[in-house]
């Protein structure tokens, strides 16, 4: 064994001359432990709700989108949606008609996005687990029906209940000036109700193709196709893939294309919780340096006993450099342990639980994901290494010196 080694374990373990040493020592441990703990334990629970909003978000957002590059609408391209179709790479590519509208009920007038959709887009998006109340459904007895999300639904106050439609404007294309309405309107039947993401929620309405054509004056035509992959991992080859193939009339975004922001508040919020984490844990380093400086005061006859044996200062300095690495190491190892049962349980478990009302889960999301441990690991690691290395050397230089 090393003999730097073999003398720091034995610092570490042995009774000193003042107990307070061992004191600090547990606590600099304990909280280097608290801290490891406190780290993956937050983390864990970010992503997991973050999973569970970019799985709520995924439903509603497709991998790729392929929209006209100029305007808003284009003619339906039978050709090309079956040749999308054909692709090995693709689960689903559906046609989608899309625009904002208002949507009125009662007194109550309300800016949203309709989406027009066909018979298939529900099996293909995966919708019907989001439905929090009535079904999903596009037409009631042969007239048109519409799902909306809850967001939109609580602005109007809608019970699915009543017998009373919604109406839906959009200004009419072909109106003159001197026309009397220059606003198309639909009476349309609310069936359902859906949650997913608060954005999206208090956003989109669902509704037939045929539906959504009429209301904005576009037959035969479409906004975008949407398109599903087996495997979302190919996100970025097929869009290249597509972009050489398909015509410059049209253009492709991928899922974080079209949900940017959405993207970057779940990696800034995560980051700014492991940075003010992180400065906690820096300040409960202090309690090592005041550890390993107590040791070297205590040790003082100790490295004169080394020095006249002829161990150099580097070895020295070698010695209590990893003191504080093991108390970090130690400290780190104990809350990785404790970090990881606690958020497996929760996981598997989920004995804490969100407490009465209506939500998507009934316990809070929690995901252990392996590079966030190591990095939490080598940060720690890393703090416990700065925190001792500069104390020693300064106490030792000083030592050896007189």
């Amino acid at each position: 064994m090393n003999l730097s080694i073999f003398i720091a374990r034995r610092y570490l373990f042995s009774k000193k001359k003042q107990n307070a040493i061992n004191i600090i020592s547990i606590i600099s441990m304990i909280g280097v432990a608290i801290g490891t703990t406190a780290l993956i334990v937050v983390l864990s629970v970010f992503n997991g709700i973050d999973t569970l909003l970019t799985e709520a978000t995924d439903s509603f957002t497709p991998d790729l989108t392929i929209s006209p590059a100029k305007g808003k609408f284009i003619t339906t391209d039978t050709t090309l949606i079956d040749q999308l179709a054909r692709m090995p790479e693709i689960s689903s590519c559906d046609p989608v008609v899309e625009e904002n509208s208002l949507v009125k009920f009662g007194d109550k007038l309300v800016p949203v996005v309709v989406k027009g959709v066909d018979s298939t887009y529900a099996e293909h998006v995966n919708i019907l687990p989001s439905i929090v109340s009535g079904i999903y459904s596009l037409e009631k007895d042969g007239k048109p029906a519409v799902v909306m999300g809850y967001g939109i639904a609580a602005a109007l106050k809608i019970r699915l209940g009543t017998l009373s439609p919604v109406t839906f404007y959009y200004p009419d294309r072909k109106a003159s000036s001197a026309s009397s309405s220059a606003l198309n309107s639909q009476q349309i039947y609310p069936l359902g109700i859906f949650s997913a993401q608060q954005d999206i929620d208090g956003k989109y309405v669902i509704t037939g193709m045929e539906t959504a054509r009429e209301l904005f004056g576009v037959p035969g035509q479409i906004s975008k196709i949407e398109i599903k992959l087996k495997d979302p991992n190919q996100i970025e080859s097929l869009k290249e893939k597509l972009s050489v193939q398909i015509q410059p009339t049209y253009k492709i975004e991928n899922k974080y294309d079209l949900n940017r922001s959405f993207y970057a508040m779940m990696k800034s919020e995560k980051l700014a919780v492991f940075l003010i984490l992180l400065f906690i844990l820096l300040i409960a380093s202090f309690n090592i340096i005041g550890s390993v400086s107590m040791l070297i005061i205590d040790k003082k006859e100790d490295i004169g006993i080394y020095q006249a044996l002829g161990m150099t200062k580097e070895k020295i300095i070698s010695i209590f450099k990893l003191e504080g690495n093991l108390i970090t190491g130690f400290g780190a190892l104990i809350g990785l342990a404790l970090g990881t049962i606690l958020c497996l349980l929760q996981e598997y478990y989920g004995f804490i639980t969100l407490g009465n009302g209506s939500y998507i889960v009934s316990a809070y999301p929690v995901k252990v994901i392996a590079s966030d441990i190591l990095i939490i690991m080598i940060t720690v690691i890393a703090i416990g290494y700065l925190a001792s290395h500069f104390p020693v050397k300064y106490l030792v230089n000083k030592i050896v010196k007189s």
